[in-house]
């Protein structure tokens, strides 16, 4: 009975032993996911990572290249005579036909003259004889305002001068010149921006704030968001005389 109890004793003082059995669960729980990493890895296609602002593939027509390396006044200064000035000089309407469209039917007149890139406002090249009637430099929008033939001595038009050129009307209305080129919207908007910049440069040659009374002859786009108040961005300007 001494015996027995003695024995029951060290029993109970002694710890458990865990199971040999349950150790080498945790490992092979993990080899078990590794695995199907691996299997799953093994499966799947690799992609090359592209930046956001990497060119697409159709970037190219427009020689925009990357946008670390896109120069938009390069861009314009390699199209503006070549392309941009011939295809406003050989393919403007007379102002004041296209404003006598407008005026008799919006719509007939935007099929017929207009272009519209996009979902933009439509854009019109023209071209005409007008005489300056009043000249404004006290906004940044320079302008000079433009009667045209038959002569009435009321403005007609209004022709930007800068040194802030408005709106996207030369970019949007060659016809040639489209989102797709370009990587992305600040390369398109740069574009702009800098065809605006050398339309300044073609206002400011004929020393504008010189020209009441003078007849000048422009060629230009303007884009018809208010039919009221049109304003063209000049491509090509000259002086003719005073006019009688």
């Amino acid at each position: 009975m001494y015996d027995h109890a003695q024995r029951m004793s060290r029993t109970k003082q002694q710890p458990k032993r865990p199971r040999t059995a349950s150790t080498p669960r945790l490992p092979l729980i993990w080899s078990g996911l590794a695995l199907c990493v691996c299997l799953l890895l093994s499966a799947c296609s690799l992609y090359t990572v592209r930046p956001l602002n990497a060119p697409a593939s159709n970037a190219t027509s427009g020689g925009s290249g990357s946008s670390q390396t896109f120069d938009p006044e390069t861009y314009v200064q390699r199209i503006w005579a070549s392309r941009v000035v011939p295809t406003v000089v050989q393919q403007a309407h007379d102002a004041s036909e296209v404003l006598a469209a407008l005026k008799a039917n919006q719509q007939a007149a935007q099929q017929r003259y207009g272009h519209q890139e996009g979902d933009g406002p439509y854009t019109f090249m023209v071209k005409g004889l007008g005489r300056v009637v009043s000249v404004n430099t006290t906004s940044r929008n320079g302008t000079l305002s433009l009667d045209l033939p038959p002569y009435d001595g009321r403005a007609d038009l209004s022709l930007q001068i800068g040194p802030v050129i408005l709106g996207t009307a030369i970019r949007d209305g060659v016809g040639f010149i489209h989102f797709s080129q370009f990587v992305n919207q600040i390369q398109y908007a740069q574009v702009a921006d800098a065809l605006n910049a050398r339309a300044v440069q073609v206002a400011q040659s004929i020393h504008p704030t010189q020209l009441k009374g003078k007849l000048i002859q422009f060629y230009g786009v303007f884009a018809l968001t208010d039919p009221q108040f049109i304003l063209v961005a000049p491509v090509k300007l000259a002086v003719e005389g005073s006019g009688s």
